[in-house]
């Protein structure tokens, strides 16, 4: 049986993102446009899945035919459960994209590649004003934040990269992790003065809530990425928006992993425009 093949219920492929909370996800109405577009057989779905029983629901999908997507607070869970990794995996020890080929389930984090074309879509809009190196901020510790300072550490060479999580350990654990003389803790983020924020915890995800007050940062910055999408703008958004910060939220990043997880799913990927315009 060859990917892509397998069926359930009504005879489609069932691809799926896993997580808890899941219901809010985007990702079926993008994945299922670009499914349409294509003639695909294959339905998207959105399943909230306990940690325990994350890993092996992933692998019922993919050795079915199928695969799908990892999202919080999962993308490190899953990764044992893999028989195959890519190099982004290892690396940042989080799984966001499953799929199996010749019987052996393989994972990818594609975050990777999504934050890498949306932080070049968003700096290049600031880039004439910011002087080298680049300063950056990143908040959070989870899987997201592994994804962007992976991409940071690998396409951005000048920079200094600051990053704040409210669980030191955490931080300083991310910090050990990648071992990179560009990336230190910032004990206290107001003490920052960052060219760009890149918001990679949580908050906001339920409409109220920000990791932190931009206006209370030591310099106001020039652009903000927040990885967390809402019906509305995030809190931290629109915090971001009233003080004249360019402001990129999750939709893009969402968009810009979704194709590559289609690539990796079958081998190519469908025009931007099919899945932006699924956007609500």
């Amino acid at each position: 049986m060859t990917h892509g093949e397998a069926a359930e219920g009504t005879g489609r492929t069932i691809y799926a993102v896993l997580g808890d909370p899941v219901a809010h996800s985007l990702s079926p109405l993008i994945h299922n446009e670009a499914f349409r577009a294509a003639g695909r057989n294959a339905v998207y779905v959105a399943r909230r899945v306990d940690a325990d029983e994350c890993g092996e629901v992933a692998r019922n999908l993919a050795l079915a035919g199928g695969g799908g997507n990892v999202t919080l607070p999962h993308k490190e869970l899953v990764v044992p459960f893999l028989d195959r990794q890519t190099p982004a995996v290892s690396a940042t020890g989080a799984c966001n994209t499953f799929w199996a080929d010749d019987g052996e389930v393989w994972g990818d984090n594609t975050d990777v590649e999504g934050f890498k074309g949306t932080w070049r879509g968003a700096f290049a809009d600031v880039e004439s004003r910011v002087q080298d190196p680049v300063s950056i901020l990143v908040l959070g510790a989870g899987g997201a934040a592994r994804a962007v300072l992976f991409g940071l550490l690998g396409s951005v060479a000048d920079s200094r990269i600051l990053l704040w999580n409210r669980t030191a350990a955490n931080a300083r654990r991310l910090v050990r992790h990648f071992d990179d003389s560009r990336l230190r803790i910032v004990p206290d983020w107001r003490t920052a003065e960052p060219d760009v924020v890149v918001n990679a915890t949580s908050a906001g995800l339920y409409g109220f809530g920000m990791p932190i007050d931009p206006g209370e940062l030591a310099r106001c910055p020039l652009a903000l990425i927040d990885l967390v999408y809402t019906p509305e703008d995030t809190p931290l958004c629109r915090s971001a928006k009233d003080l004249s910060i360019r402001v990129t939220d999750g939709r893009d990043m969402l968009v810009r992993q979704a194709l590559a997880s289609q690539a990796r799913w079958f081998g190519e990927r469908p025009p931007i425009e099919v899945m932006r315009r699924a956007l609500p």
